[in-house]
């Protein structure tokens, strides 16, 4: 017992964690735009390194690495352009020169024509400054300037949420840095991951340290057009399908990076998942045991009718062999009369055999038969006409009717045949047809007695006829 319910433990993870990892399948739609798409054609405006940077006219950074990885679970090739500004990426968004944007950061000034899907980066922010502040409380930056970079979101958004501190905006991050450094600017505020990898890669910056991390992120997303749900949705599930490993492949290429991607989850977390699995393999031990016990129920129920069935099939089959038992006792009975009818007439009376096809209009006669006509094989043709000479023109009307073509009736006659040496020979002839294998074909054959001295004698020939049994000659052949 204990192992199955450990084996059905194990499955109900099994389902739960494909469960948990399966994503949705694509519809018609998004099957028929894949489809007709072979490249998936991604717009950007160079930010940061190590976010994204052009260099050697190759675009290279987190966003290129995670727009890749993207195409490849779309099964597309990803042609990545550069635009110099804004302006220019959404004017060639809507001109369809490019599908989609592929780092966009949705604030309260974006477009209203574009759909955002959920963010693939999420870059904590923090404030930077050199030794002389490093230590001191947000409260201390009061009244005091903040670098920032041109056309950042913390250009934007400082005013709203932090509006004790003024702002200064500057052309890139290095040019921020050394604000701060030259004490134009008290602090940096940008992302984390940017400063870290520039002050990691070059030495200009000494002294630039993290005073702290703030409760607030660059949410880096993909956006489309509202006019294009098909490719929204598409884009949406190849991004939920980068799993884990996914993502942390692409981070292990910028290890100055701070990888944003947890390790693994809290104890509550893990508790949960763990009594859901414990509740969903006993209900599912429940459900299988539940079915089997049903199963087993119509196994019994259909066995106990095939049974019967059997029985009664049996009975029948043993009334069927007393009954061949029967039959079988009967027909050796009439075998063995037929054999005494057959050694009677072979002792008593002479016999010969003949058969006529219709279809050749020719006899075969057996050897006797020659010598019951007083005839030599290869001097006399049997046929109809022929045959007719030899008989008595009395008994000619008779004999005929064994060469009419539409008769399929047995017939019993006697008949006299005129001897070349002079005289008679009365035969007693049966015939009856055998149908061939196609339709229209068969032939008459039959047997002949040389009755003429048992006649002479004084002999019944009613009483020869009536010996003879239609079965005898069923089995004749030519």
């Amino acid at each position: 017992m204990w192992y199955r319910f450990i084996g059905l433990c194990l499955l109900g993870f099994a389902i739960c964690s494909q469960g948990v990892a399966q994503v949705s399948r694509y519809n018609p739609a998004e099957k028929g735009w894949l489809a007709d798409h072979q490249y998936l054609r991604a717009g950007v405006v160079p930010m940061t390194p190590p976010i994204l940077y052009v260099e050697r006219s190759q675009s290279k950074g987190l966003v290129p690495d995670y727009l890749r990885a993207l195409a490849d679970k779309l099964g597309l090739q990803l042609q990545i352009q550069h635009f110099p500004d804004q302006e220019a990426l959404l004017l060639a968004l809507r001109e369809g020169v490019v599908d989609m944007i592929g780092a966009a950061v949705q604030t309260h000034l974006s477009p209203p024509d574009l759909h955002f899907t959920r963010p693939y980066l999420n870059l904590p922010a923090a404030l930077f400054t050199t030794d002389r502040i490093a230590d001191k409380e947000l409260t201390a930056l009061d009244g005091l300037e903040i670098s920032v970079v041109t056309g950042s979101i913390w250009e934007e958004g400082i005013p709203h949420l932090l509006p004790s501190l003024n702002v200064m905006a500057f052309n890139d991050l290095g040019q921020a840095l050394q604000a701060v450094i030259a004490d134009r600017a008290q602090a940096y505020l940008g992302d984390a991951a940017s400063v870290n990898h520039l002050l990691s890669t070059t030495e200009n910056y000494a002294g630039m340290k993290e005073m702290m991390r703030l409760d607030m992120t660059v949410d880096v997303a993909v956006a489309t057009l509202y006019t294009e749900p098909v490719l929204q949705s598409l884009l949406q599930k190849g991004l939920d399908r980068l799993s884990r490993e996914d993502m942390h492949d692409i981070w292990y290429h910028w290890q100055d990076v701070e990888s944003p991607v947890k390790q693994g989850g809290d104890v509550v977390t893990h508790i949960s998942w763990g009594l859901f699995l414990l509740l969903w393999s006993l209900l599912l031990a429940w459900v299988v045991r539940r079915h089997s016990q049903k199963a087993l129920a119509h196994h019994r129920s259909k066995t106990k009718r095939s049974i019967k069935r059997l029985r009664r099939r049996e009975n029948l089959l043993k009334q069927k062999l007393m009954s061949l038992k029967h039959k079988t006792k009967r027909y050796r009975y009439r075998a063995k009369s037929l054999r005494q009818q057959v050694d009677f007439l072979s002792e008593v009376l002479p016999s010969c055999a003949w058969s006529w096809d219709p279809t050749d209009e020719n006899c075969q006669w057996d050897d006797e038969m020659y010598l019951m006509a007083g005839q030599e094989r290869g001097e006399f043709t049997p046929v109809p006409a022929s045959i007719l000479n030899l008989v008595h023109e009395q008994d000619r009307k008779h004999v005929a009717q064994l060469f009419d073509h539409d008769n399929r009736d047995e017939i019993r006659i006697t008949y006299r045949l005129q001897l070349p040496a002079g005289g008679e020979r009365r035969v007693l002839d049966y015939s009856h047809y055998v149908p061939g294998e196609c339709e229209g074909s068969g032939k008459r054959v039959g047997i002949c007695w040389d009755v003429d001295n048992y006649f002479r004698s004084g002999g019944d020939l009613l009483l020869i006829s009536s010996k003879i049994d239609p079965s005898i000659a069923v089995d004749s052949t030519d």
